[in-house]
C-alpha cells in the first residue's frame, strides 16, 4: 500500500488554516464572526469618537447662539437705558421749569395779572448779554417788557418776533434802571455792564453793605420795589457815590422767567 508523502510546508499551512476554522468556529456569537467581531472591536471607538464630537459642536452650536442672543438682549438694554436716561433728563428738565415758574408766581403776587411765563431757550451771556424766549407778540410781550427772575429782575425785553422775544440782561452795558437803597435817602441809576454799579448819589453818602436795591420805576420800565441786588462796599467821594451791586437774578439759572406785560395807558 502506498503511503501519502506531505511536504513539511505544506503540512505547516494546512494546520494554521484548520487552527484559523476552529478558532472562528469557537468565537462565532449569534450571527457575527471573529472577523465581523475584530471590525467591530476596532470601529467601536471611532463611533464612539464621532459621535462624541457631533455632540461638542451641537453644544458649541447652541452655546454660540446662546451668547449671540444674550449679546442681542444686552445691546437692547442698552439702548433701552440710554432712552430712559435722555427721558429722565427731559423730566427733570420739565419739573424744574415747573418749580421756577410755581417760585415766580409766589414771588411776585401782585403782577399775577400781568404775568406770561416763558421758558429761555436759548442765551448769550457773555457776548450779546441776552436771554431768548418762547413767546413773543403773539402771546402780548412787547418791547420794553420787564423780564423777572424768582430772585429779582433780569432785564427787559428789547427785541420782540410773533412766537419769540429777546431779553437785554442787566449785565448788558447799556442797561440801566432807576434804584434805590433800601433805608438809604436819594435815587440813583443802576448801571449794567460786567460790574454793575449805583451812581448818582448824592456825595458822602453813606451805603451799609448788603443793602438791598429796588426798582423805583421812574425810567417808565421797571414797576416799582422789584429787587434788583444787594450793595457792595462804596466808594465815597466830594463829587459823587459809586456802590458796586451785585446782581440779585442769575441769567445762567434761569429756565424759566416771567415777562411783565406792558400797562394799557
Amino acid at each position: 500500500m502506498a503511503r501519502l508523502a506531505l511536504r513539511s510546508d505544506l503540512a505547516l499551512a494546512l494546520a494554521c488554516l484548520g487552527v484559523y476554522v476552529a478558532t472562528a468556529a469557537q468565537l462565532r456569537q449569534g450571527q457575527g464572526t471573529a472577523l465581523g467581531f475584530a471590525i467591530q472591536s476596532l470601529t467601536q471607538p471611532l463611533v464612539a469618537g464621532a459621535t462624541q464630537l457631533a455632540r461638542t459642536a451641537e453644544d458649541w452650536a447652541s452655546g454660540r447662539q446662546d451668547w449671540e442672543a444674550t449679546l442681542g438682549e444686552l445691546q437692547r438694554l442698552r439702548e433701552q437705558v440710554a432712552k430712559l436716561a435722555e427721558e429722565n433728563q427731559l423730566l427733570a428738565s420739565e419739573l424744574l421749569a415747573l418749580r421756577q415758574g410755581q417760585q415766580l408766581l409766589a414771588a411776585f403776587p401782585s403782577q399775577k395779572e400781568r404775568a406770561v411765563l416763558a421758558a429761555v431757550v436759548a442765551r448769550d451771556l457773555l457776548g450779546t448779554h441776552t436771554l431768548t424766549l418762547d413767546r413773543g407778540r403773539i402771546h402780548g410781550v412787547s418791547r420794553d417788557c420787564p423780564v423777572l427772575a424768582p430772585e429779582g429782575v433780569l432785564g427787559r425785553v428789547d427785541q420782540v418776533g410773533e412766537t419769540t422775544a429777546r431779553v437785554q440782561l442787566l449785565t448788558h452795558p447799556a442797561a440801566a434802571a432807576a434804584a434805590q437803597v433800601v433805608g438809604v435817602e436819594g435815587e440813583a441809576l443802576l448801571l449794567g455792564g460786567d460790574k454793575p454799579r449805583l451812581e448818582g448819589l448824592p456825595p458822602y453818602t453813606q451805603v451799609p453793605p448788603g443793602s438791598p436795591v429796588v426798582t423805583t420805576g421812574s425810567e417808565g420800565v421797571y414797576p416799582p420795589g422789584l429787587p434788583l441786588g444787594v450793595t457792595g462796599e462804596a466808594k465815597l467821594g466830594a463829587l459823587f457815590t459809586e456802590v458796586p451791586v451785585t446782581l440779585a437774578a442769575r441769567a445762567e439759572a434761569a429756565r424759566v422767567v416771567m415777562v411783565l406785560r406792558r400797562e394799557r395807558p
